[in-house]
């Protein structure tokens, strides 16, 4: 099933569990319990840089987050974590990105509290999603951007199949993925509908990112990048979808009721906006887990469903459909068709 990957979330839900699991791969120990069934710990820890004493701890908070078990002197996979390394990308990278910000809690609260501008002047997040270093393709500027979106793009690989088994991608022909980042969203999609071809519409240095990730996939040729400011050029026209896939957020709510209109404007008579975005969710009923808080940060921007619709309507949209669907945090899914 398109949601099996969420086995992973149990492993990143205590900060310092977490932390051991992270530290479990940096010193390759997770590699060599991966190749036999039950290792011998003296044989495991040999080697490793970490301590007698250090090593043992480690292991013993691996047991207590249920990644191994233990018998006797040798310890092995559980079969839950066995599973959940088959989804090993977006594993390790969660916890590498939750690491990163994690600074953004433990030391910049007050900010965060304070004001959305007061946080970002000090946060390690918005200091590495730094747009404004997407429009000059350089060498320094493409690194820099291939950084944060590897973790959008592993993000999106796992969640743009659970958006298609919930929706008819089949009855499009040529699809506008506005924001689309990397192209993981129309490739995965692409790759699902042998018809479909698409366009990515971002910031230069992101397609210029996005063209070298996807040069290796037989879905290549059906894709093309249009490098374009979304606010100040017009979308490209004869696709009969246009898709917006956690973009929205990013921007205010004076700003997004031109964006669909633009997507309206470019769109065919019938033809169709979809929306994938995280839901705003209520923190004193959901779970915050250490897994999260790359998306956490983002709470002020989540919306409610109530928001788009009115939007959607107010410009034209019919057919207004709305879907919640449940992964590691609610997610919109939200259709309607320009009449």
């Amino acid at each position: 099933m398109s949601t099996d990957y969420l086995i992973i979330e149990q492993f990143l839900a205590d900060s310092l569990q977490a932390r051991a699991l992270q530290a479990a791969f940096d010193l390759s120990i997770i590699d060599a319990l991966a190749a036999e069934d039950c290792v011998v710990i003296d044989d495991l820890l040999r080697g490793r840089d970490c301590d007698v004493r250090g090593g043992h701890f480690l292991l013993q908070m691996l047991i207590r987050s249920n990644v191994i078990t233990k018998k006797a002197e040798r310890v092995g996979f559980t079969d839950v974590f066995r599973t959940a390394l088959k989804f090993r990308d977006l594993l390790t990278t969660k916890l590498t990105f939750s690491t990163l910000v994690a600074p953004d809690y433990f030391n910049s609260l007050p900010n965060l509290l304070r004001s959305e501008g007061d946080f970002m002047a000090s946060s390690k997040l918005f200091e590495l999603f730094d747009y404004s270093r997407c429009q000059d393709v350089t060498t320094a500027n493409c690194m820099q951007a291939s950084r944060w979106m590897q973790l959008t793009t592993m993000l999106t690989r796992y969640e743009a199949p659970v958006c298609h088994s919930h929706y008819d991608f089949g009855q499009h022909q040529r699809m506008l993925d506005v924001g689309g980042n990397s192209g993981e969203f129309v490739l995965q999609i692409c790759r699902r509908e042998s018809q479909l071809q698409a366009v990515v519409v971002d910031l230069p240095v992101v397609c210029q990112v996005g063209q070298r990730h996807i040069q290796t996939q037989p879905e290549r040729d059906r894709i093309q990048f249009c490098p374009a400011d979304m606010q100040q050029e017009a979308f490209p026209t004869e696709c009969d979808l246009i898709t917006w896939k956690s973009v929205l957020h990013d921007w205010p709510d004076d700003r997004v009721p031109g964006l669909l209109q633009k997507s309206y404007n470019a769109l065919p008579p019938g033809g169709t906006i979809l929306i994938f975005e995280r839901q705003r969710w209520d923190f004193s009923v959901e779970e915050t887990p250490y897994g999260l808080l790359p998306v956490m940060l983002f709470f002020r921007s989540y919306r409610e469903p109530d928001s788009y619709q009115t939007w959607l309507q107010q410009i034209g949209f019919t057919d207004v459909n709305v879907q919640t669907i449940p992964l590691e945090v609610p997610f919109l899914l939200i259709t309607a068709k320009k009449s």
